[in-house]
Formats: C-alpha cells, sequence, structure tokens
C-alpha cells in the first residue's frame, strides 16, 4: 500500500480535496468551492486545525469563511471605510463589516479552480487550486487587476507545505497586501499547560480592530514571547500585531501542549515580516496569522519598509511558503 494519497471525494454536497499520509497518521481536508479553505489538518492523532461545525455553515452562515479553517485573506483584517489609495489611484472596497469596513477580502469565500492533485513516495501527496481575478468582473469593478493565485498543499513526512505564487496579469503596478489566518486547535477548557513561543522582534500598538495606532516597539509582550508565555492568559477577542525577528532561518512559531508532550510548529518564509495574534470567543481556538504587511498598511502614515505597503509590477510574480507540522515535546 502507498504511503501517500490524494483523491477528490463527495462531503454535505461539497467537493472536497483529500491528502493522506499513512505512515504519520496525517490528513489534510481542504475545500476549493469556498475559498479553497484548509478546512481540516490532523498529524499525528493530534488536531491542528479547528474545522467549522458544518461546510454548509462555512459556505452559508455570516462571516464563517473568516472563522474556521484557513482562510486566505486578500487584503488581511480590515481596511478603515473600505477606502484607500496607491500611486494616486482611489480604491474603494465593499463594506462587508459594517458599518465602516473591509474584513479580509473575498478570496475566502470564492470558488477556486483545481488544476492538478496526485500523490508519489518521493513528492507527497499534493493538490494545486488557482483563483483569477480576471475571470470575475466584479471584483475588478473596484480592483481593476487581473491578479492569479495559486496554491499548493503538499503533506510530505508528516508536514503540511503551502507554496503560493501570485502573478499581476495585468498592465498597471496592482496594490499588494496578503495574509492567511490559520485557526488552531487548543484546548483551553482542560486546565492543562500550554505555552505559546513567537520569534518576536517589536509590537505594533494596535485598537481591538487591529488598526495600526503608533510605529512598533519592543514591549514586555514581544520581549518574552520568544522564551513562550502562557497561552491561556490571551484574552478572548485579544489580538497583537508583531514584527518577526530578521535574518537567519525562517521564523517558527510554537504552540507548545506541555502536558501533552506535543507541540504545534508553523514556520513562515520572509516574505510575511509580520504576525497577527488572535483568540476568537467562537472556537477553542488560537490564530497566528502570517501577513506581508500590517493591518490598513496603505493608510498607514508610515514608510512602507516599515509597514510592508507594497505593490506587485506587471507581469511579476511573487512566492511564499509556509510549513506545519507537530513535534514531540519533553
Amino acid at each position: 500500500m502507498s504511503r501517500y494519497s490524494a483523491y477528490s471525494i463527495q462531503m454535505e454536497e461539497f467537493s472536497v480535496m483529500v491528502l493522506k499520509d499513512m505512515q504519520s497518521d496525517a490528513a489534510a481536508e481542504i475545500i476549493p468551492e469556498v475559498g479553497n479553505n484548509l478546512f481540516r489538518f490532523e498529524s499525528g492523532g493530534h488536531p491542528v486545525i479547528v474545522p467549522p461545525v458544518s461546510l454548509h455553515a462555512l459556505r452559508d452562515e455570516s462571516f464563517a469563511p473568516f472563522k474556521y479553517g484557513t482562510p486566505v485573506l486578500f487584503p488581511p483584517n480590515r481596511v478603515k471605510n473600505g477606502r484607500f489609495s496607491f500611486h494616486g489611484r482611489p480604491y474603494n472596497l465593499p463594506l462587508n463589516e459594517p458599518p465602516a469596513n473591509h474584513l479580509h477580502g473575498e478570496l475566502c469565500s470564492r470558488q477556486w479552480e483545481v488544476l492538478e492533485y496526485g500523490a508519489t513516495e518521493q513528492n507527497g501527496a499534493f493538490v494545486t487550486s488557482r483563483f483569477r481575478y480576471g475571470q470575475h468582473p466584479d471584483l475588478l469593478a473596484y480592483f481593476p487587476h487581473p491578479l492569479s493565485f495559486t496554491l499548493t498543499y503538499r503533506l510530505y513526512e508528516g508536514r503540511l507545505h503551502l507554496q503560493a505564487a501570485i502573478g499581476n496579469e495585468g498592465e498597471d503596478e496592482a496594490p499588494f497586501a496578503f495574509g492567511l489566518h490559520p485557526y488552531f486547535s487548543v484546548p483551553y477548557d482542560t486546565g492543562e499547560e500550554m505555552v505559546l513561543k513567537v520569534p518576536a522582534a517589536a509590537e505594533w500598538p494596535v485598537t481591538g480592530e487591529a488598526f495600526v495606532t503608533g510605529r512598533p516597539a519592543m514591549t514586555q509582550r514581544s520581549r518574552t514571547l520568544p522564551e513562550g508565555v502562557p497561552i491561556s492568559d490571551y484574552p478572548q477577542l485579544g489580538c497583537s500585531m508583531l514584527t518577526l525577528e530578521q535574518g537567519g532561518e525562517d521564523p517558527v512559531c510554537r504552540i507548545e501542549m506541555k502536558d501533552r508532550g506535543y507541540a504545534i510548529a508553523y514556520q513562515v518564509d520572509r516574505q510575511f515580516p509580520f504576525v497577527l495574534l488572535f483568540r476568537p470567543d467562537w472556537a477553542s481556538a488560537f490564530s497566528l496569522e502570517p501577513y506581508t504587511c500590517v493591518t490598513d498598511a496603505f493608510n498607514v502614515p508610515y514608510e512602507q519598509e516599515l509597514t510592508g505597503a507594497r505593490g506587485i509590477q506587471a507581469g511579476e510574480e511573487l512566492r511564499f511558503s509556509t510549513c506545519l507540522w507537530i513535534e514531540s515535546i519533553k
């Protein structure tokens, strides 16, 4: 029997892509029809990603595409009043978080196209999906740039890799802001010892909606996170914007389940200089959200080298990667 498999199944009338690694007891499930959401991942018998109650709920309930699994964010977090400008061009995004904000973009609720899937002993199990703005006139009406998003999930030796390629198929430079929103499974109600570790270099002052209110600085939180802090102390609906350490290997964040002897490890590449911490009140979860820029970066009055605000040139392709796994701890 092959160690790896990749296949499509019908689940609640949706087509779901399943990746399996039998030797590592690992499985990932992705729903291309609703935002290409990685809505379940388990490894070594441990739950990693918090799934929705049902796939119908993920599609039909208000805000549900933002609240479970791993939403793909473009732009990440909020845009105040849905308005910003880039190179003198004004942009007006839908206010999908009434009354005054645009929240997380629309990629996390739209249908993606599966391009390819398969499994080999050498490369593991994989699926590649794509979303093209050029095929959606309603999106181009307010964001007139035919960007193409291609994501590949690959399960190999118990680790779930994500490789993203984002290209500008248009003729003009486009504003660019990208992120991910994984909801990691954390059993708060058990009273167990759990520790959060993030290689933070500085913390941004932010509002409860994660809007930046000042420049980043070394704080007590950013000073202690690299060594670890009790995750249960983090308040519900609390959020923190952090700049990650620069240089060296790609940073790894960890949620250590001390009593259970394992940790959820999440590595992001250097294309994600920022991470947002967030604890929801609707699920037993904690989010470590890698961002290319701070919230509402194009409206933040600081230099783009600090905020991450940037463009993607015509014909340019940007690449990003993450890796997610379970590791044993003492």
